[in-house]
Order: structure tokens, then sequence, then C-alpha cells
């Protein structure tokens, strides 16, 4: 790996360097992308069961804001429980937006460094192409052997660009999906918790 890592030349430090963040990011964001962590099974249950038995003090209030985005959306939701429908929407929307905001955290970098990866082994490619064609100009000769080994430390940039591109691309749609899943699970989760203390 150390040889590949030498022969590819100076562009594969940024390039390895690619493919820590790379691995940082998707083992961060599959961490707390979990649903238990974002969406909590149970959770609205337990919100509703407190507020039949007139249970919920400032303290359970805070304490269940801070345990999810879910339970942020419920004790929005139940804050603004006085407004009307549309206004209770537009408080719900907002903090939605900071929700959804949270749990996108880190994606933009993730899908900005699987699109460079490529086209910095690209770089090196061409730039290890200069090299190789200038050093057979210097030397006055065509030695084919010599051509062939320059293009061939060349070409290592590419192939390893290339190889962080494609699980980062990969990575970041399914992220994207996993963002939008529990979207709607948090949705489907405040919409029942809105029936339920506006009935």
């Amino acid at each position: 790996m150390s040889e590949l890592i030498t022969a590819g030349g100076v562009f594969m430090y940024p390039l390895l360097i690619c493919s820590v963040l790379i691995f940082a990011i998707s083992i961060e964001r599959f961490w707390f992308l979990q649903e238990r962590l974002v969406s909590p099974n149970g959770l609205r249950s337990q919100v509703t069961n407190l507020l039949n038995r007139s249970k919920l003090d400032i303290t359970q209030k805070q304490n269940i804001s801070d345990i999810s985005a879910l339970g942020l959306l419920l004790m929005t939701a139940y804050k603004y429980k006085d407004l009307n429908r549309e206004g209770l929407e537009s408080k719900l929307n907002e903090t939605g937006s900071e929700v959804k905001f949270v749990l996108e955290r880190n994606l933009t970098m993730l899908g900005t460094i699987a699109t460079i990866s490529p086209l910095l082994g690209l770089l090196g490619t061409v730039v290890g192409m200069i090299v190789a064609f200038t050093g057979l100009t210097a030397s006055g000769g065509a030695d084919s052997d010599v051509l062939a080994l320059g293009i061939s430390q060349a070409l290592i940039t590419t192939a390893f660009g290339l190889s962080i591109a494609v699980p980062g691309l990969v990575l970041h749609k399914y992220f994207e999906q996993r963002i939008s899943h529990l979207l709607l699970i948090l949705q489907s989760e405040t919409s029942e918790f809105i029936d339920f203390i506006n009935k």
C-alpha cells in the first residue's frame, strides 16, 4: 500500500484524507441516524399517558425535548396546542426545519468529497502523464518501458480516486433515503399527537 501511495505521487495524500473523511462521516451518520435515537419507539404513547394523568411537568418536558427529534417535535406541538391548526403547523414546520438540518449534518460534505475525489485522481493522472512525457523528451529517446512505467504510475491516482468516489456516492444516496424515511416517521408520529391534543 505504501508503495502505491509513493508511486501515485503528491495527489495521493489529499485522496487519503478524502477516504478517511468519508469513513469518519459514514460511521457518524450510521450512528446518529438510528431510528431509536431519532424517533424512539413508544415515546408518543408515553407522552400521551403522562398528559392523560396530568403528570407532565416542566422537567419532563425538557427531558423529552432533549431525548430525540421526535421528543422536540412533540413538545413543540404541546407548547403551541392552543393555536389554531394552521398556526400550530407553522410552528412545527419551523422546528421540523431545525430537525432536518441536524439529520442532514455532514451530508453535503460527504457528497462533495465523493464528487471531488475522482477529479483529484484525474488531476494526479494528468500531472503524472506530463511528468512522464517531459522525462522522455529530456532524455531524447522514446523508451517504451519508461513510458509504460510513467503512465501506470500516473493512473494510480485515478483508480484510487474512483475507489473513494463510488462508495462515497452510494453512502450519500443511502443516507438521503434514510433521512427521508425518518422524516416520514416523525411527521406521522407528530400528526397523530396533534390529533390527540386537539380532540
